[in-house]
């Protein structure tokens, strides 16, 4: 499986480079260090964006459904006239419309025709999909390089990060896509695929190793690699019951172009870490160093001293019985850990997720928590369902975001307090 770095670490340092020299005296040096830090923080905390673009009929909005994993852009034929639309992140599904020059206006659920009536620049669709934490869709609208639609086109490729460009396998790769693909800054074009779209068709798979081929040719300069994808199956593959059908998944390409897109975005992901990190070692913590003293220094190797080290940061025990118990839970997870030289990410995560859904069960009840804080069962909910996706990634990662997960279900706790001070303790495992 494929990982995005953690970008935690870095960010809070920018963040507490900016909030230091936020009220200092300024000076051109200082403000160009602030712009920098800035943009740094800002696209290591955004989803990596990806935009699908092509010319018309070419099946990106297909594409880009099926890689959002919902059935939420119209394909085909269609009278609904749509600007750029985004697929982003949200906790629940609601659909932005936006203006380049005024405010936007927000309707619940996916209202794609309700918002297209608005006549907007562009819409935002966001939902709870958790890849999309990770990258953003932007599905760009059709381009025809022999009329004024290609400007729109090179416009709006400005605001991603990383590009598909898909080309209908019936006619691929036409020449007036290359003139308009031409026109592409070579940055982008680094940091792009070529989509050989409708694979599935006769007549493409037939012709299938020879297309592919010639475009492996004419790639160079213009795309990092060439990918041939039949939709149709893939979604097909993904909708099987009682499991998607994995062996078709990968045989009609989207196996294939999922890891592309999805290393194609990690790598961009890295090489922002690496500038940041470059810019944070030479300019901004010297420069912070300067005016408040040398940054304490974490213990963060890797292991067991880097959950202890977790650990200890957790909130103390106050007068509330459930988050008493909850510390205690959590720290038995911790003391096993001692004990062994090695941790086990599996059994660890496993762990987390049993207590957090013990806890969410008992949470229900709402008899143990502030009234207010009727949102906190949904919470603990909600991180039962990431810490069992974590137990699919490999790395460190998975640790350190199972960490995190835990420290703010403690904070929750901590702010939800108790209503019933003499409930029985429970540990809730």
């Amino acid at each position: 499986m494929i990982e995005f770095p953690g970008t935690e670490q870095e960010v809070r340092q920018l963040e507490r480079f900016l909030t230091a020299t936020e009220k200092e005296a300024p000076s051109a040096e200082l403000e160009e260090l602030r712009t920098r830090a800035l943009a740094h923080a800002e696209r290591l905390s955004n989803a990596v964006s990806i935009g699908f673009a092509g010319e018309f009929g070419a099946g990106k909005s297909s594409l880009a459904n099926m890689l959002a994993g919902a059935d939420i852009l119209p394909t085909g034929p269609q009278h609904l006239k749509l600007p750029l639309v985004i697929v982003a992140y949200a906790e629940a599904p609601e659909t932005t419309v936006g203006w380049w020059n005024k405010e936007p206006k927000v309707y619940s659920g996916i209202a794609l025709e309700k918002a297209a009536a608005d006549n907007p620049d562009f819409i935002s669709v966001g939902l709870n999909t958790p890849a999309l934490q990770e990258i953003s869709l932007f599905d760009l609208p059709g381009a025809g390089a022999l009329d004024d639609t290609y400007k729109q086109t090179l416009e709006l490729l400005d605001y991603v990060d990383c590009a598909i460009w898909c080309t209908n396998g019936t006619n691929a790769w036409r020449e007036t896509e290359r003139h308009l693909w031409s026109k592409v800054p070579q940055k982008l074009r680094d940091n792009s695929l070529l989509a050989v779209t409708h694979a599935d068709l006769p007549p493409v798979r037939d012709a299938l190793d020879r297309v592919v081929g010639r475009l492996n040719k004419e790639k160079d300069g213009m795309f990092r690699s060439v990918v041939p994808i039949g939709t149709p199956v893939a979604v097909k593959a993904m909708e099987q019951e009682p499991e998607p059908d994995f062996e078709l998944w990968e045989i009609c390409g989207g196996q294939n172009l999922a890891e592309q897109v999805l290393r194609l975005a990690s790598d961009h992901r890295q090489h922002d870490l690496e500038a940041a990190r470059k810019d944070l070692e030479q300019d901004f913590l010297p420069y912070l160093e300067e005016i408040s003293g040398p940054e304490p220094v974490a213990d963060v190797d890797a292991g067991g001293k880097a959950v202890h080290a977790s650990l200890e940061s957790a909130l103390p025990p106050l007068d509330n019985p459930i988050l008493e118990d909850w510390l205690a839970a959590i720290a038995s997870i911790y003391n096993d850990l001692r004990e062994s030289s090695e941790i086990e990410p599996a059994a660890f995560l496993q762990s987390c997720q049993e207590i957090v859904e013990d806890f969410a069960e008992r949470l229900d009840s709402g008899a143990e928590i502030d009234p207010e804080a009727g949102w906190i069962p949904a919470e603990f909910e909600k991180a039962t369902d990431l810490l069992l996706l974590l137990q699919f990634e490999s790395g460190d990662a998975p640790l350190k975001d199972a960490i995190s997960i835990l420290a703010q279900l403690s904070d929750n706790l901590a702010w939800a307090g108790s209503t019933v001070a003499s409930a029985p303790p429970r540990t809730g495992t």
